[in-house]
């Protein structure tokens, strides 16, 4: 967590089901009994100031050529459709949809040493409200 808050104006509610989204998801994709989630915070003033969420596992990762494919409606990586995790391939669709409404973007890259990095990237708010 970044040493002063990483202030964001938005709506509350939509914002929530975002992080619920790839929170859900960091969990239903980390098999096993040693799941690993990391949520990292920072903030930036590069370009612009902003604040950036990212949701870390060491699940299966997403197919390399997928990261930008996972986020169109009804997609689902072939991993996931034969490991009989369920899902209706819309969660990251209206996730990437919400935050962009915000003026920012979600992304998906490769973790190193194995799994999944999302990115949920916001500009910061100018004040506190």
């Amino acid at each position: 967590m970044p040493d002063n808050p990483a202030l964001i104006k938005g709506d509350r509610d939509a914002l929530s089901q975002v992080v619920l989204n790839l929170l859900s998801n960091a969990e239903k994709y980390s098999g096993g009994a040693g799941k690993e989630i990391a949520v990292r915070i920072t903030r930036s003033g590069v370009p612009v100031e902003h604040a950036a969420l990212e949701i870390l596992d060491r699940g299966m990762g997403v197919p390399k050529g997928c990261e930008e494919r996972i986020f169109e409606k009804f997609y689902r990586a072939d991993d996931s459709l034969d490991s009989g995790i369920e899902g209706s391939g819309l969660g990251l669709t209206l996730a990437r949809q919400i935050v962009r409404a915000h003026g920012g973007d979600l992304a998906c890259s490769q973790r190193d040493g194995g799994g999944a990095a999302f990115t949920c990237t916001l500009p910061a708010a100018k004040e506190r409200s």
